[in-house]
């Protein structure tokens, strides 16, 4: 499909007749570039070609309702309503090729507001011819069968919230339906579907009354399941939502902290700081105080101390000299040794000469006299300084005097904080914002909180739904009187899975193939996803090259476990191990490990969760995915951009722009303000634009005005 012209008239902000044509003679040329500054009425256009080309079931609405005709109402321009005749139009001119050959059809859907009664008409026309009945009903369920209104929704890429497909569990169907639409595998779904119910029917009411009770249970297991993924898209857009809060919030936090502003629990935390830092300068200053006036004037003097240690040391011995001198009686001493044997006056001399000799300190003259004289009271004071000297820490006290200064100076620069913080009346107003962000997060952590109890709530029902399902199924096998029939239908449902299941194998791996490539394209990180896996239910499971040592490997089974060990490096890692050492289980390969003489490094995989991808490199990956699906089905479908440089940083926007937008699709449709396709990447773009507009928007008329340019010419 190729989408030619769109008109709007009296349509959301577009008063008037607007017009947009996206034709080009040059099949070089497929990026149709719209440029807008926010709230220009990028949205509204797109909203006009999906609501023109599916009415109401863009909305999810099977038919026409009141509450279709609600958001249909709200989306005629305001001013219309000032006038007699209330109207307004959408319209869009598509290319399709229908039996190997290119139709170009006109679809209009149109309104009358008329004494408050809105009316649709829809027609369309093909060759200059309006359809009738039956070749528009053929029409719309062609269009529908080809581009489902969902999978339309595929192509309107949202740089801002695509990473979010990725946050949810449901992505992978997301992915597998559009794959599975795209490459034609649908009809085979619906058939396999079919025969699969159709085995289970019968004749008899006793069998009607089994399939009666199994449609019941099918029709509530769709339903739940349905429920299931309305609860999980709900958890999903509300998140996003949180996301946006918090940033929000994460705003109005720098700004009132850039406005001088202080919380109350910042203020309380300076003022326990300061106090601790007051406790500490008090501390300090008393302890230097006693220093300065105690021991500082003895310190000053402490290359003394060793020689007065030394001269008391030597008074002493001198007393103790004196001492033994008045004691030592000559005459006693030779009455006691008498007592035993007579001993000579000589030797009772010798004896005292020698005791006196063991007493007497060296250098010791007789009648000197002492240059201290200090009691044994004053002696004590003075080795407790000398040793209280010698013990002092010098660094300790230079390490106190800095800790000092450094508590004034914080206590100085808390002083400073909160003299110079905002008014209470700005604060207030800062507070009332973030109040009121902070009551809408809690609102929206609350609602995602029942819609995952909800959930829990709902998959336990469905799991015993199912289980119901599936018994009422087997009676119904069991039970069947036409087994003809039912072989019949299971083999075609068989030989249709079966086919699913060979064409889903060859998808998968091109597909991983593909956009392996395409990120080699766009993206300069060689080595971030260097192969991808895709499971049985589409799950991706994205891996880079890295070398193992044997030993690492082994300690990688050991603190993973074997099931984890065989996710962490992929079905090919564990191909290349199993080829390698002959074996076929990781508790073999773990022996095999073990008894590897060579502990060479291995070449292999390591896994990346994708929740664990930045939302720059999350972005580049979906693109890259996209552009690979449209490879792989050949389909011609636009594709529609808007915010493409949502998360992508300076250095990848160049790749993107000169390799992917030129090659996506034969049809690009770019939305951009004129600070994303600025004029370094218009200039590369620009030998690929089609067509280019400029969307103005008049905020005083709430009014949007088209003009045929961009932002700027290069």
């Amino acid at each position: 499909m190729k989408i030619n012209k769109i008109v709007l008239y009296n349509f959301n902000s577009y008063e008037g007749l607007n017009e947009f044509d996206f034709t080009s003679d040059d099949s070089n040329k497929n990026i149709i570039l719209i440029g807008g500054k926010n709230g220009a009425g990028k949205t509204s256009l797109f909203t006009a070609i999906k609501i023109a080309l599916y009415g109401s079931l863009s909305f999810g609405y099977v038919g026409v309702n009141p509450r279709y005709i609600a958001k249909i109402k709200d989306c005629i321009n305001s001013k219309s309503f000032q006038k007699d005749v209330v109207e307004s139009r959408v319209q869009i001119s598509v290319s399709l090729m229908v039996e190997r050959e290119v139709k170009e059809y006109e679809i209009t859907r149109e309104w009358d507001y008329t004494k408050q009664k809105l009316e649709e008409r829809y027609y369309v026309k093909t060759e200059g011819r309006l359809l009738d009945s039956q070749e528009l009903s053929y029409f719309q369920n062609y269009l529908q069968g080809m581009i489902p209104p969902d999978l339309f929704e595929f192509f309107l890429f949202d740089g801002e919230e695509v990473g979010s497909i990725f946050s949810t569990s449901t992505y992978n169907s997301y992915v597998r339906n559009a794959i599975y639409t795209l490459c034609g595998l649908d009809t085979f779904e619906i058939i396999r579907k079919y025969t699969t119910g159709y085995a289970g029917k019968a004749e008899s009411t006793d069998e009607e009354e089994l399939y009666a009770q199994y449609e019941k249970l099918q029709k509530n297991a769709e339903e739940i399941e349905a429920s299931c993924i309305e609860l999980e898209n709900q958890i999903a857009t509300d998140k996003v939502e949180q996301e946006k809060v918090e940033t929000e919030l994460i705003e109005v936090e720098t700004a009132f902290k850039n406005a001088g502003g202080i919380t109350e629990v910042e203020r309380q935390a300076l003022s326990k700081e300061f106090y601790e830092a007051e406790h500490i300068k008090t501390e300090s200053l008393t302890k230097i105080k006693m220093f300065v006036e105690g021991l500082m004037p003895f310190f000053i003097l402490r290359d003394f101390t060793g020689r007065i240690s030394e001269q008391l040391d030597f008074e002493e011995k001198g007393e103790i000299y004196y001492y033994v001198q008045q004691k030592l009686k000559r005459q006693e001493i030779k009455n006691t040794l008498n007592e035993n044997q007579e001993v000579s006056d000589a030797a009772v001399d010798a004896l005292m000469e020698f005791l006196l000799k063991k007493f007497k300190p060296k250098g010791f003259k007789e009648g000197a006299q002492p240059v201290h004289d200090l009691s044994k009271e004053d002696s004590g004071r003075v080795n407790a300084m000398i040793s209280a000297i010698d013990d002092f820490d010098i660094q300790a006290m230079v390490k106190l005097v800095e800790k000092r200064k450094a508590a004034a100076d914080r206590t100085m620069e808390i002083n400073r904080i909160l003299k110079s913080a905002m008014t209470d009346e700005d604060a207030g107003k800062f507070a009332e914002k973030e109040n009121a962000l902070l009551k809408k997060k809690d609102e929206i952590l609350s609602r995602i909180h029942k819609s995952e109890v909800r959930l829990t709530s709902l998959k336990e029902e469905l799991t015993i739904t199912v289980q119901q399902r599936n018994r009422a199924l087997q009676s119904i096998k069991d039970n069947a009187q036409n087994k003809h029939v039912f072989e019949l239908s299971n083999g075609l449902s068989q030989m249709m899975g079966t086919l699913l299941e060979s064409k889903s194998e060859s998808i998968k791996r091109n597909l991983e193939m593909l956009i392996v490539q395409n990120l080699q394209h766009i993206y300069r990180k060689n080595n971030l996803i260097t192969h991808i896996e895709i499971g049985d239910d589409f799950q991706f499971n994205l891996y880079q090259n890295v070398k193992y040592s044997t030993t690492e490997l082994l300690y990688l089974i050991k603190n993973l476990g074997k099931e984890t060990f065989a996710q962490e490096v992929g079905k090919q890692g564990m191909k290349l191990l199993c080829e390698k050492y002959n074996v076929d289980t990781v508790q073999l390969l773990q022996q095999a490990l073990e008894t590897d003489k060579q502990k060479h490094g291995l070449d292999l995989f390591k896994r990346i969760d994708i929740s664990r991808l930045s939302k720059g490199e999350r972005q580049i990956f979906i693109l890259s995915l996209y552009w690979a699906i449209i490879e792989l089905s050949g389909q011609d479908i636009p594709f529609i951009i808007d915010t493409p440089y949502a998360r992508i940083d300076a250095n990848h926007r160049k790749e993107i722009s000169e390799k992917f937008f030129p090659n996506i699709s034969k049809q690009v449709v770019i939305l951009s303000t004129d600070e994303e396709i600025n004029e370094e990447y218009y200039e590369i773009i620009k030998p690929y634009i089609a067509k280019e507009y400029l969307l103005i928007n008049d905020e005083s008329q709430n009014r949007t005005t088209v003009e045929q340019h961009y932002f700027f010419e290069v």
